[in-house]
């Protein structure tokens, strides 16, 4: 099993980093032809506009969504706005891969960033996470499974083969969100 990290812009180091320590064979997706080498994709954090024409720019937007028909995808701040259907910001071209609207930096500006501990749904205690220029979720259907929320709003989203979350797990002690992707992948291959 091979997870691929979206290397275009952003943290997708950080990601790469986290799979190591976890002994996942990964590697860096910069092109089409990375894609036949992997079974599951995370998208990073970074800034979604760039992220958005960069992904138009080496034509991968097309590439991607073949993709998360067969396999999973995980999108963290950023990639999460990526994958929404759709965008408070119209500038941004969205891959519609999961039923959400995402606002962006709803939590505040970069010198707003915090850190925060949550509740996941699957875990049996919280863990601390951080929130740079968080987007906020609206859940746009009933199908969802939101596995954790800040007060009344969702910050980590399944369905099916699609997770996302409005904070950056890689920049936690903790890997447990890692780990649950990975599982997702390893059930899907």
């Amino acid at each position: 099993m091979t997870i691929g990290v979206l290397a275009l812009q952003g943290d997708f180091s950080l990601h790469s980093k986290i799979l190591d320590r976890l002994n996942v064979k990964n590697i860096l997706v910069r092109k089409k032809e990375d894609f036949d080498n992997i079974n599951g994709l995370i998208i990073p954090g970074g800034e979604s506009t760039v992220l958005s024409l960069l992904i138009k720019k080496f034509n991968l937007f097309n590439k991607i969504k073949n993709f998360s028909k067969s396999h999973c995808v995980y999108g963290t701040c950023a990639g999460a706005i990526l994958m929404s259907k759709k965008c408070d910001d119209n500038k941004i071209n969205t891959l519609s891969l999961i039923n959400i609207k995402s606002f962006r930096n709803f939590y505040g500006r970069q010198i707003d960033s915090f850190t925060k501990n949550i509740t996941i749904n699957f875990l049996k205690k919280k863990i601390n996470v951080s929130f740079i220029r968080a987007p906020k979720f609206d859940c746009l259907s009933n199908d969802l499974d939101i596995l954790g929320k800040v007060g009344d709003n969702p910050v980590l989203i399944k369905k099916e083969n699609m997770l996302v979350s409005s904070f950056h797990p890689e920049l936690s002690n903790s890997t447990e969100v890692h780990k649950y992707f990975i599982n997702m992948v390893k059930n899907n291959v």
